[in-house]
């Protein structure tokens, strides 16, 4: 049993150290509203954020290869909001990004889709 709870432990302790969480829109939108050090990121593909995106936001694709170069163009220091379409390819960025050493990542669940029902979508 012991075994079991310290593997848990190892394995979870990165998510809480560094500042990783999901967040509903709601909370999102308050972050967007109330912090200006925030960066956005949409994870989804060109074509999916040409169709409509939060204000604000840049688009680095998850599913590119060149992901991990990409996304040194963020601060890694500053908070970062990360969405997609549903939520999936965001938590996925998130735990990558962590690995790579950002601080402060939120991953926006239910993502442009749930979005989109309460606020504006830019295109």
């Amino acid at each position: 049993m012991k075994k079991k709870l310290l593997l848990f432990v190892f394995a979870f302790a990165p998510i809480f150290c560094f500042g990783q969480k999901n967040i509903s829109v709601d909370e999102a939108k308050k972050m967007i509203d109330e912090n200006e050090k925030l960066q956005i990121v949409d994870v989804r593909t060109a074509q999916e954020f040409e169709a409509g995106h939060i204000k604000g936001a840049i688009n680095i694709d998850w599913k590119s290869p060149d992901f991990a170069k990409n996304i040194e163009q963020i601060k890694k220091k500053k908070p970062v909001l990360i969405y997609c379409r549903s939520g999936r390819r965001s938590l996925s960025a998130m735990n990558k990004m962590m690995e790579l050493g950002f601080k402060e990542t939120y991953n926006m669940e239910g993502g442009i889709l749930v979005w989109g029902q309460k606020y504006e979508v830019e295109k």
